[in-house]
């Protein structure tokens, strides 16, 4: 490339065959100030990630997984210990007794969750 009308002309051919052309800036400037642009979001997300207003993603898909898992295990023990601990109890034995232990299983599961 000698002068700049063949170098404009390679250009305009480059970005007619490659799809993406479209999204190509139109000047050294301007491709310089897309370049600030992005780095200048990448230090911002950064910086709310080290100030914990940001997670990834990955980190909350999978606490959520863990909190299902262990409220699926409590309430799957309540059913098992239920079943047996209060047959033939009366209406009022039974409230209490199955507050108690709903109350016990909250409890277990807030401990579970905080290691979460």
């Amino acid at each position: 490339m000698q002068d700049v009308e063949s170098a404009t002309k390679w250009r305009d051919e480059y970005l007619a065959a490659n799809s993406n052309g479209a999204n190509a800036p139109a000047s050294l400037n301007d491709a310089r100030l897309q370049k600030l642009v992005l780095e200048s979001e990448r230090l911002r997300i950064k910086i709310s990630q080290d100030r914990g207003e940001l997670v990834d993603i990955a980190n909350v898909r999978e606490s959520g997984i863990r909190i299902g898992a262990i409220f699926s295990a409590k309430l799957a023990a309540l059913v098992n210990d239920a079943s047996g601990a209060l047959a033939g109890l009366d209406e009022a034995t039974l409230r209490k007794k199955l507050h108690e232990r709903t109350q016990g299983i909250l409890a277990e599961i807030k401990e579970e969750i905080e290691k979460v």
